[in-house]
């Protein structure tokens, strides 16, 4: 069995798979990859499947040295990934030898980068998935970021070198939102006033949620019972500065939802670094739907051999 070691942790770099899902109902995020897209991208170059947990990095990357021998596959932002101080661009596989280490030198475009390694990384099974919830304290690595010292079993054996025939992260600033699901609370401008002008991205902002500064938001009269919050959902507190909820969300919210993200374009969202804008659009169901299949088409598509 081959290992890595964290020599430096980075920002936020933790241990993420597609999520937890079907335990909402008992209270349980869905937490897992914030950009589900790239996470797919790393994972296949890496030779696995969607099972497959994988190293988020957020911003600034780890160090991290390599004991034995494995491959990895490198998708999402461009953070500066080096492999014994030889560019690595995203979108592409390795073959990784003891000793060799891995660095990232700073971000150039996009936030988040997703590292996976042939036979994933070690990680807590919790409810059918070794995310890490941070929030509670469980899956990943002890439920937490990756520290220094710290060591991860990843499985042996090398991968074709292969690249991805496409990008791997899902750049821009705008994002398609569906209306609903309690617009109708909402004065009769609050959609036209969410897509008329851009928002900042606060650094509040967080794995949980994503806030917004920008043209405040007519508050809902009166007010409603929580209860389920989809991810995506655009919640406007009384300030009327839009909260959009991420992957480790709660489960319920007492806010009103203005619009809710489509899922294909929640890994652009999660691209968006504190201080960048985004743009909301307003689409239908049927928009919805096609962007997920034409997302989902791209993910089908042949890896290429590097020559």
């Amino acid at each position: 069995m081959a290992c890595i070691r964290i020599v430096r942790p980075g920002l936020l770099t933790t241990v993420q798979d597609e999520g937890r899902v079907g335990y909402g109902h008992l209270g349980v995020p869905k937490c897992g990859a914030l950009d589900a897209y790239a996470l797919r991208w790393a994972q296949r170059l890496a030779g696995e499947g969607r099972e497959s947990p994988a190293l988020e990095v957020t911003l600034l990357g780890p160090t991290i040295e390599i004991v034995g021998e494995t491959s990895a596959g490198l998708a999402g932002a461009d953070l500066g990934a080096s492999l014994n101080g030889v560019p690595w661009p995203p979108g592409e596989g390795r073959h990784l030898r003891a000793g060799d280490v891995i660095a990232f030198s700073g971000p150039r475009e996009g936030l988040r980068a997703y590292l996976a390694f042939r036979g994933g990384v070690e990680a807590g099974l919790v409810l059918g998935s070794r995310s890490t919830d941070l929030q509670s304290g469980i899956g990943g690595f002890h439920g937490r970021p990756l520290r220094a010292g710290d060591v991860l079993s990843v499985g042996e054996g090398c991968e074709p070198l292969r690249r991805a025939p496409v990008p791997t992260m899902r750049g821009g600033d705008v994002v398609r939102v569906m209306a609903g699901p309690r617009d109708g609370l909402f004065p009769g401008d609050a959609l036209t006033l969410l897509t008329r002008a851009p928002y900042t991205v606060k650094t509040e902002s967080d794995r949980v949620g994503m806030r917004l500064q920008g043209e405040p938001i007519p508050k809902a009269p009166g007010s409603i019972l929580s209860e389920g919050m989809p991810l995506g959902a655009i919640q406007v507190p009384p300030s009327g500065q839009p909260i959009v909820l991420l992957h480790a969300r709660g489960t319920v919210g007492g806010y009103p939802v203005l619009a809710t993200v489509i899922s294909a374009d929640l890994p652009v969202l999660a691209q968006r670094k504190p201080g960048e804008g985004v743009r909301f659009t307003l689409v239908d169901l049927w928009t919805a739907r096609e962007a997920l299949r034409a997302q989902s088409a791209l993910l089908e598509m042949p890896l290429v051999d590097r020559t």
